[in-house]
């Protein structure tokens, strides 16, 4: 399966306790009034507000005053990025009179907006605090922010045109700790860059087994959240991570979740329910990876104790409240544009990106990605945002950054997946069209030709069938691989390679893979400037694919619902100094749990070398390997360039 397939599959399970014979829940009144309207009505906002108070049974320390004031960051950039100005934007429960505001622990003041310029070289920690009429106070803590000009300066050569060209390693499943350590390698043996998969805060359950896995790999896409507090590490763990690998010459990119939040079901709410045969299906809270509460409206059959109210979507750490989403429909046709940008993904909630709020949170959301130290990132289900939508986001996200170009070194790619729906989606002009009509679109929203360039489309023709309908754009502006963590998984309906492609941990061929990624760097049929490896994990061979990183272990699963979990994956270190890659396979043995280590192959490494330009080397050492590579390095660089 993919990461959007069966989302509440194994989400519940059969309560011994006999409910009654009503199993009944709200759902059958959450969804679109009719066939064309795709948004919630204006007063569902009054739902909001959801999150329990001091005193309530369920409150939480971590929760703060998010039942009375929500708030967001938004950093906005001078056009020399030598300065900014941090805008603190709130949404206030009725009851709240006043609000202040806390920067860099300099005190409470009304004003909600505080200068910063390069002189400053820490974080800035921010709180707000909102009163009510009777006095009782409201305190939440924003994430601290960086900025700009903080990040560490990147070495690359001339061969890399300032960020624009260059090889990416996609990191399935690695821990920020295990990135770190492996960016020296990455930047002697050449990589441009590094992506890590999506740092923000998502949906995480050491209780609650899915479909006998704990915190299965595709929670990485139920974000509940824009904290940088992910699975692989909190915010300060990343940051460091980032600030290593520029240090080391390599710049890292992040895997952007914005076109949805978590599914529905996949909430703090304490109960859930559905019918199932004759009897109930319950079951009890997610947590999340950063601990906010969030709250989904699907599988209740209880008012909110807080509003009086039936439940809402609500992300208060976003924040997000109802009105930010389309209404509840499925998406049963990847052919009808009104399903494709409104439906819900798998019952993903589905944001309304038509929508000026929404477009400005997720710009900030960019903004702070970049203030951080990333050169760019990859938008998901980027299909799925219309791209009339998308050049307005992107068009916000610039001017926050202080307007003119984008960074010289950024670059983007967005997840369009292309098959059937090729015509629409960019072979024939349409609003729907990702190719010249994108381009268009984001012309008339003020970006230039040089950002233009900067907006690549994920290739998900390549190798099968590229071009799908000629270079309607240039080749330039497709970044290409030949795996991706999705279609790696059996079932996936992702991409079908056909015999174009070698998908590792499905055809367990090295010889095969190695070769098809041998192929992605000397093919000269397209000027294809951004390329990626994906180094990934093995699933085991119970069926798990959870990530070998400790967390979907059973051993750590806590409740009454183990012995459901019947999928381990033990932990398994992603760092390997004395790696010569291809891991996965020992003396022709297939390895189960194991991180794969595909980018320290020597032959692909020498391959992406000569398509990046580099000079040869003959020196394992020179380029990242310790001593046990030497003799296997020297026999491929004799393969490789002979």
């Amino acid at each position: 399966m993919n990461k959007y397939t069966l989302v509440f599959a194994g989400l519940v399970a059969l309560s011994s306790a006999n409910l009654g014979s009503d199993c009944s829940n709200f759902n059958g009144e959450m969804g679109c009034r009719s066939g064309q309207i795709a948004t919630n009505p204006d007063d569902w906002a009054q739902r909001s507000f959801q999150t329990s108070l001091p005193g309530d049974a369920y409150y939480k320390p971590e929760y703060e005053g998010l039942g009375r004031i929500v708030c967001y960051n938004s950093i906005l950039y001078k056009s020399d990025k030598k300065s900014a100005t941090v805008d603190v934007r709130c949404r206030q429960h009725a009851s709240i009179t006043k609000v202040e505001y806390n920067f860099n622990n300099q005190g409470f003041q009304s004003n909600n907006q505080f200068q910063v310029d390069s002189s400053f070289g820490d974080v800035l920690p921010v709180v707000v605090r909102g009163t009510d009429g009777q006095g009782q106070q409201y305190s939440i803590t924003l994430e601290p922010l960086n900025f700009i000009w903080q990040g560490a300066p990147i070495n690359q050569g001339p061969q890399y045109k300032g960020g624009q060209k260059g090889a990416i390693v996609e990191m399935f499943g690695w821990p920020y700790a295990d990135i770190k350590q492996e960016c020296a390698f990455l930047g002697k043996s050449g990589y441009m860059g590094v992506r890590v998969f999506p740092p923000q805060e998502s949906v995480f359950s050491y209780e609650w087994p899915q479909n006998g896995e704990l915190n299965p790999w595709y929670f990485y896409y139920q974000p509940v959240s824009y904290k940088l507090t992910g699975r692989h590490g909190s915010r300060e763990e990343l940051r460091d991570l980032i600030q290593t690998c520029r240090q080391a010459g390599v710049r890292v990119y992040a895997d952007a979740v914005v076109n949805h939040m978590s599914g529905g079901g996949n909430d703090v709410w304490p109960q859930h329910r559905n019918g199932n045969g004759g009897g109930c299906a319950t079951w009890g809270p997610k947590i999340s990876t950063g601990q906010s509460p969030y709250y989904t409206h699907n599988f209740m059959f209880q008012d909110s104790n807080n509003t009086g109210l039936r439940p809402g979507l609500e992300f208060p750490s976003v924040p997000y409240n109802p009105t930010d989403f389309h209404c509840e429909r499925s998406l049963s046709s990847w052919n009808d544009p009104f399903q494709l940008n409104n439906g819900w993904l798998s019952g993903l909630a589905d944001l309304n990106t038509e929508s000026e709020y929404v477009q400005e949170r997720i710009a900030s959301y960019f903004v702070d990605l970049l203030s951080i130290g990333f050169s760019g990132f990859r938008i998901d289900a980027a299909k799925h945002i219309q791209p009339k939508s998308l050049s307005a986001i992107i068009a916000k996200f610039k001017k926050n950054l202080g307007g003119g170009d984008l960074p010289a070194d950024f670059v983007t790619w967005l997840e369009v997946i292309i098959g059937g729906e090729k015509d629409l989606l960019m072979c024939a002009d349409g609003d729907y069209n990702f190719g010249k009509s994108f381009a268009g679109f984001m012309a008339a929203a003020g970006l230039s030709d040089n950002d233009i360039y900067k907006i690549k489309i994920w290739s998900s023709d390549y190798p099968k069938e590229f071009p799908i309908c000629g270079w309607v754009i240039p080749s330039e502006r497709y970044a290409i691989q030949n795996d991706c963590h999705d279609d790696q998984n059996p079932g996936s309906s992702s991409r079908d390679m056909g015999d174009k492609g070698s998908v590792l941990v499905i055809q367990k061929d090295v010889n095969r893979h190695r070769e098809f990624e041998k192929q992605l760097f000397t093919r000269t049929d397209g000027n294809w400037q951004i390329k990626m490896v994906l180094s990934s994990y093995t699933f085991m061979n119970n069926g798990a694919m959870g990530i070998p990183d400790g967390k979907s272990d059973c051993s750590k699963c806590v409740g009454n619902q183990c012995n459901s979990c019947s999928k381990s994956v033990p932990f398994s270190q992603a760092y390997k100094a004395d790696s010569c890659g291809y891991d996965c396979s020992e003396g022709g043995s297939w390895q189960q749990g194991v991180y794969t280590r595909v980018h320290r192959d020597p032959q692909i490494v020498q391959a992406m070398r000569q398509w990046q330009g580099l000079s040869q080397v003959n020196d394992a050492h020179s380029l990242g390997y310790t001593a046990n590579c030497a003799s296997h390095f020297e026999n491929t660089f004799l393969n490789v360039m002979q």
